[in-house]
């Protein structure tokens, strides 16, 4: 009766971090039963050891691979399948016939039509051979490494490759000669052979010293493999660097019925960067000019700050353009991932919501409508931004007075004021996909909003500590009519990097609130939420009132990102944007304590950056990256 498998869903990253049992002992040699002479027709090559290493390349790569999907689950056998007391055979086989299983997983849909599969090679004379297939290789004419295992020495006293290790590569090369690598190993000593290619002219091999033989081969292997698969296919869905540009959308045609409105038409019918139809603006070179006209008028005759200290603002609760609670991130944020000092500084910072804190937060959740007074403007927000903040504070649920509410901060989307440049016409014609180019960097305060909400919801469990109180998105009415949409959040006493106070901060409070930056990246890289602009205002320094503990607080998620799709996963690159934000020029922190207080980047962090020490010499970089998740495998 076939038993099936126990399995688990298990963080790919963990997967090579589990000790495997030793190798069983190897039966007692005898000797070949074939001639070891090399045949004619197929002379044996001569090994050189290799002076250029490819094997730091193979692993970098794999550990970035295995980084960038680190919030990634695979499905993985729990039952413990590698164990001493097993052949030699049974026990690479068990080693090397998970690997595909990995690929499998993590493969992108679109690569390769049939399932890749561990396949046993049989080369007889306790030589234990293995490789991967699927029939798509046969086609894409791809070739993938060979695994040998055998019981013999593999090099000799003067580190020349020995006569049984000759023998099985010409064997392996008699079968697959295509192969791009061998790996061979006793369960003791591994050493890697690669095959000559364009940019090697000669056959080398690069030898392994290991603590760890069993784990070390399988991650050999997989890294080997990932190489040839990296380079022939892209095999493994990793988060893209950049968002390609659709620069070909498809849409309903114009309409040549339809003539164009005049510029004061639509200034006085359209009110959002929503309100145009942007696939017949890509389309449409005079609507996508009119479409920046439009801008150009708004930002001449109107002010960006929409509204001012005194104003009442009306507005509906939790409406939005969507129901949100329909979208779901693929993963979710799960805060017992946090490293244990980290959680404990979050607990101590924890902040009560001020809407608990004045008895509203339940009057508030349940109402329909509320209405807010403006008290100063926070922020006008730069140029080319859609957003503007402002101090308020609640006047009045659901057409009842209140008697004191704190005050906390509204945030206005409003994409009128993004600033264009207005483009030559003639260059339009000149420029093949200019108009899409230019195009997409429109942006839709509606679905910023969104953003931000669903960044937000993700983090509830956050709020108050490194993230503000959030108390929703809802739509709201200007005193001139005018409908935006807007978010509520707590108003954060203290100033950001680029603040006075910020400046006038004792090396002390600079360390603490380095290390509190470190804490909150922690934060938004366990929960999958990465943010794409990074500047000096979206960090907020803030001391407790009661326990003067020094903290950040992050603000500003807009422009993050999260996994909506498995298949499209998400590209971290927090630790490394705000380091280099620490350091900017415009930060008041001491570079010094700036480098000697962030921290390093945990195991699973995706980061490869350099920054200088010193700023003022060019030459004096120092290369950041998470540290070597396989110490135990050292190439000679």
């Amino acid at each position: 009766m076939l038993q099936q498998k126990l399995t688990a869903r298990i963080y790919l990253y963990k997967i090579f971090n589990k000790a495997i049992a030793p190798p069983p002992k190897w039966p007692r040699l005898t000797f070949p039963t074939v001639s070891l002479t090399p045949n004619p027709s197929n002379p044996p090559m001569h090994w050189m050891e290799a002076k250029q290493k490819k094997l730091p390349f193979c692993l970098r790569l794999l550990q970035d691979t295995l980084r960038s999907l680190h919030k990634r689950k695979i499905s993985w056998s729990v039952e413990g399948s590698v164990n001493s007391n097993i052949t030699p055979e049974e026990y690479m086989a068990s080693l090397l016939r998970p690997i595909s299983d990995i690929f499998e997983q993590l493969r992108k849909p679109d690569k390769l039509k049939t399932p890749l599969e561990y396949r046993p090679i049989i080369f007889g004379d306790s030589i234990y051979g293995g490789t991967f297939f699927a029939n798509d290789f046969e086609e894409d004419q791809l070739a993938v490494p060979v695994i040998l295992c055998m019981p013999d020495a593999l090099l000799d006293s003067q580190g020349n490759v020995s006569s049984r290790v000759e023998y099985a590569l010409s064997k392996v090369l008699q079968i697959q000669p295509s192969t791009p690598s061998i790996i061979v190993s006793n369960f003791g000593d591994i050493v890697v052979f690669f095959l000559p290619s364009r940019r090697q002219s000669q056959p080398a091999f690069e030898r392994v010293s290991t603590t760890q033989p069993g784990l070390a081969l399988q991650i050999l292997a997989t890294a080997c493999l990932l190489r040839e698969l990296h380079f022939t296919h892209s095999y493994i869905n990793v988060p893209e660097v950049d968002v390609d540009i659709d620069l070909d959308l498809i849409g309903p045609p114009n309409d040549p019925r339809q003539p164009l409105l005049s510029d004061e038409e639509i200034l006085a019918t359209h009110h959002r960067n929503s309100d145009f139809d942007f696939i017949t603006l890509i389309h449409d070179q005079a609507r996508a000019l009119q479409f920046v006209r439009w801008h150009d008028l708004i930002r001449k005759r109107l002010s960006k700050v929409v509204t001012h200290p005194g104003d009442t603002l009306s507005a509906s609760t939790n409406e939005t353009i969507m129901d949100v609670t329909q979208f779901h991130p693929v993963y979710p944020y799960d805060a017992s991932e946090l490293p244990l000092d980290t959680r404990a500084r979050l607990t101590v910072i924890q902040r009560e919501s001020p809407f608990v804190t004045a008895g509203i937060q339940e009057l508030f959740n349940q109402s329909k409508s509320f209405t807010l007074t403006i008290q100063d403007i926070i922020s006008e927000g730069s140029e080319r931004g859609i957003c503007t903040l402002y101090r308020c504070y609640l006047t009045s649920i659901d057409g009842q007075d209140l008697v004191s509410s704190p005050s906390i901060c509204l945030k206005l989307f409003d994409d009128r004021f993004q600033s264009f440049q207005l483009p030559d016409e003639d260059e339009l014609f000149r420029q093949d996909g200019y108009i899409a180019t230019r195009l997409r960097f429109a942006a839709f305060a509606e679905m910023h909003a969104l953003n931000e909400v669903f960044a937000y919801n993700k983090l509830s469990s956050a709020q108050g500590t490194v993230i503000p109180w959030f108390y929703g998105m809802h739509k709201f009415t200007l005193p001139d009519g005018i409908i935006l949409y807007g978010l509520l959040m707590e108003y954060i006493e203290g100033g950001d990097l680029d603040s006075g106070f910020a400046k006038d901060l004792s090396p002390g409070r600079q360390i603490d609130f380095i290390r509190s930056c470190r804490d909150a990246v922690r934060v938004l890289d366990v929960a999958d939420i990465n943010q794409c602009d990074w500047h000096i205002g979206q960090i907020l320094l803030h001391t407790t009132p009661d326990t003067s503990i020094n903290h950040v607080v992050f603000i500003d998620l807009a422009s993050t990102t999260q996994t909506w799709d498995p298949n499209t996963p998400n590209r971290l690159t927090n630790y490394s944007n705000v380091f280099s934000t620490l350091l900017d020029e415009e930060s008041p922190f001491d570079r010094e304590l700036v480098w000697e207080n962030y921290g390093e980047p945990d195991d699973w962090d995706p980061v490869n950056m350099a920054q200088p020490r010193n700023p003022g010499c060019l030459t004096d970089f120092v290369g950041v990256r998470a540290r070597d998740m396989f110490p135990y495998i050292t190439i000679l």
